[in-house]
């Protein structure tokens, strides 16, 4: 008998090229999108409850980690109630670190990341080529209400490690935009070089974290630049998060508006946001619950608590009730651009929370009754030592001891606690900001250390 005879054997189809691959998944995930913006709201939790049933039974069959985490539990549980399966945690990602939530043969994965490890042991993600398609498709949806053909824009995030530098990248691309891709903290790029590429390039659009944008405007205006002037529409802001006195001070500075978008290492985007500039949950791949952090309760719409999700259409790394140590709150009411996905609102981390003899301080809500005190400028560094929240706070407007006496005023006040406030000279934080990935995180002690 032939080896091959033609007869009997049969061909098998040319497997499509990589163009047609990615158009055609392309397509399905924006069919997969209009679809799910056609529900009523009252749709969308029985269709995020079926497509939850499916990706617990895609973990329990395929991932080794939650083959073991669920086992006990029936068959079809949480299915019908999410809250009747098991958290994950970061610390059970720390364990099962690199591979051992992994869902698909590692040959399926298209993109492969890692935590920064700055909190502890890093954590790892993987996706599928269909769940970077899927994912970036919302988010050149969310894009086009911004950019377009013709518009240069800088993104000044992380592109180590992370997908999120890489999405924003691809879907600027895809609107028809050109791309800075400056990164952060790079000997290529530092702070300064991307500053003086903004003055020469005058792009569209920045994205960067709000207090990135700051030092870039510190920055322009130390070379004699008015940033104001340089035809900056748009802010982008990600990796933190910004009390609305801050986000006002910015968005004046740069004469800009501010957009948000948030996500996590583990899962890419988790809001995105529409034209009128409110993030709006990812609901069609992720179903979202807010907590209570102490006690894991459900809290009432609009109460800030800890965001938990479960991945819903997730091949690759499914993660079911994700306790994210994200503190958001959820607007219960729709918003005006029409979507059928929720908006939330990122109030920072739980873990960020300053506990003053026996009071927990939200860090957005200091943020906000610092940064309201009219003479206070655009930084501030809050911690505790011995049990006494400590400010350090930029004045350039007004008398450092009135400013300072008004702070803690208002911090007394709007929080109930009596700060000790001094005062920070702008170059002390700048050399701080400067030597960190996230400065909107900036302590005394990085201070101390800028001296």
């Amino acid at each position: 008998m032939a080896i091959l005879d033609r007869t009997t054997t049969p061909r098998r189809a040319a497997p499509p090229s990589p163009r047609d691959r990615y158009c055609a998944l392309r397509d399905a995930a924006l069919a997969e999108l209009d679809a799910f913006e056609g529900l009523g709201r009252e749709a969308v939790r029985p269709w995020q409850l079926a497509r939850l049933h499916e990706q617990v039974a895609h973990a329990r069959r395929n991932s080794p980690f939650y083959r073991h985490h669920l086992a006990g539990l029936p068959a079809d549980t949480g299915g019908e109630d999410p809250a009747l399966l098991p958290f994950t945690t970061k610390d059970d990602l720390r364990r099962g670190y690199p591979l051992e939530l992994l869902a698909v043969p590692p040959s399926d994965v298209a993109r492969y990341g890692e935590s920064t490890g700055t909190t502890g042991s890093p954590t790892s993600s993987a996706i599928t080529y269909q769940d970077w398609v899927r994912g970036n498709v919302s988010t050149e949806r969310s894009l086009a209400h911004r950019f377009g053909p013709g518009d240069l824009v800088f993104v000044a995030i992380p592109y180590e490690l992370s997908f999120a530098a890489y999405d924003l990248d691809r879907a600027l691309e895809t609107v028809g935009a050109a791309v800075v891709g400056t990164g952060i903290l790079s000997a290529v790029c530092p702070v300064e070089r991307t500053a003086r590429m903004i003055a020469t390039l005058r792009p569209a659009g920045i994205v960067c974290s709000p207090t990135r944008a700051l030092r870039l405007h510190d920055l322009l205006r130390e070379a004699g630049h008015d940033p104001a002037a340089l035809g900056v529409r748009t802010v982008l802001y990600v990796g933190e998060t910004c009390s609305p006195a801050k986000l006002a001070k910015i968005a004046r500075l740069w004469q800009a508006d501010l957009v948000p978008a948030y996500g996590t290492t583990e899962t890419n985007s988790l809001a995105l946001s529409c034209e009128r500039g409110r993030a709006h949950l990812t609901e069609d791949r992720h179903l979202f619950e807010v907590l209570d952090p102490a006690t894991g309760a459900p809290l009432r719409p609009g109460a800030t608590g800890e965001l938990v999700l479960s991945t819903l259409v997730a091949q690759a790394m499914p993660l079911l009730r994700y306790r994210t140590g994200d503190l958001v709150s959820r607007d219960p009411d729709p918003c005006p651009c029409g979507s059928v996905r929720a908006t939330v609102r990122h109030h920072g981390r739980v873990g960020d929370r300053l506990l003053v003899a026996g009071r927990s301080l939200d860090r957005l809500d200091l943020e906000e009754a610092v940064l309201s005190v009219p003479g206070t400028g655009l930084y501030y560094a809050a911690g505790v030592e011995e049990e006494r929240l400590r400010l350090r706070v930029e004045c350039p407007d007004r008398p450092a001891r009135q400013v300072c006496a008004e702070v803690a005023e208002r911090v007394h006040v709007r929080l109930g606690v009596t700060p000790e406030v001094t005062e920070v000279d702008r170059a002390t934080v700048g050399r701080a900001m400067d030597a960190m990935l996230k400065p909107g995180n900036l302590t005394l002690a990085d201070l101390d250390a800028a001296r």
